[in-house]
Parts: C-alpha cells; structure tokens; sequence
C-alpha cells in the first residue's frame, strides 16, 4: 500500500522532443519492422520486372511514411503525458499520482490506477499509460539518493 504521507519533489527537468519520440519510435519499429522490410523487398523486387513499381516504391516513401509519422506523432505524442514529459517542470509524486509544476501552475499529469507498466533504465523511469503512452522521469531529476529511493519503492508499490 502506498503510504499517504510520502511526497517527493523533483528538480526541474525535461526530455527533448527527438528522444521522447524516439522511444516510441523504436517501440513501434520493434512490432512492425518484418512488414516494413517485406514491402521494401517486395516493392524492389518488382522494381526490377518493371520500373513503374520504383515510383510506386518512391511514392510510398516520400507520401505514405510521412502521413504515418504524423499518424503516429498525433495519436501518442500529444497526450497530457507526453506533453508533460518534454516541458520544463517540476514532478511532485504522492501516494495519488503526479502532478507537475509547470508555469507556475500545479496540475494533475497521472494517477496511480492508470499505470499500466514502468520500465526502469539507468538513467530513467518511463511509466506507461497505455503502450506508447508515458511519462518520463530522469534519475538526475532527484536531488538526493534517499528521495530517488523512495521513488523507487513508491513505484514497485504501484506496479504490485
């Protein structure tokens, strides 16, 4: 059970807008990549029967994969979560959820009951709301050990 009284205040940071998505790119290449692969060997293969197919091949790279970027970018990269994770703030974590401190404003990021995994790095947390949705907290955004050890038993509280 989480206890109520823990409250633990981060240093102010931020994550680049490339290495946010990047993460998300990769997740979706790691699902996806054998279709990809057999589209490009297929469209190249034809290429070589007929030359209509290479602009058909080009027409998919320089038309189609960019409306899919986009897709992708405005489905999961545009929720409060991630919006949240690229801006600078400050993350307050209690026993209900997340809030951050942006603009001199405190606002709700994520509850507890939403959290659908975390994934620990060496040098992040990345706690997913849905599965390319997350937040991203740095291990460098605590000020002492003890804070990020609280953080970390918080977390593995939420996750059992």
């Amino acid at each position: 059970m989480i206890s109520p009284d823990i409250v633990i205040e981060t240093l102010p940071f931020r994550v680049s807008s490339a290495q946010y998505f990047g993460v998300i790119a990769r997740k979706l290449l790691q699902q996806w990549w054998s279709i990809g692969l057999l589209l490009l060997v297929g469209m190249i293969t034809a290429t070589c029967y007929d030359l209509r197919f290479g602009i058909v091949l080009l027409m998919f790279l320089f038309l189609i994969v960019p409306l899919i970027l986009f897709m992708v970018y405005y489905n999961y990269a545009l929720r409060p979560e991630a919006f949240y994770s690229v801006v600078e703030k400050i993350a307050i974590i209690d026993f209900k959820g997340i809030n951050c401190l942006y603009d001199e404003q405190q606002r709700c990021v994520l509850q507890w009951d939403r959290v659908n995994n975390v994934v620990f790095t060496h040098d992040a947390f990345m706690i997913y709301t849905d599965t390319y949705t997350y937040f991203y907290i740095p291990r460098d955004a605590f000020a002492d050990n003890s804070s990020l050890k609280g953080f970390e038993q918080l977390l593995r509280s939420v996750i059992s």
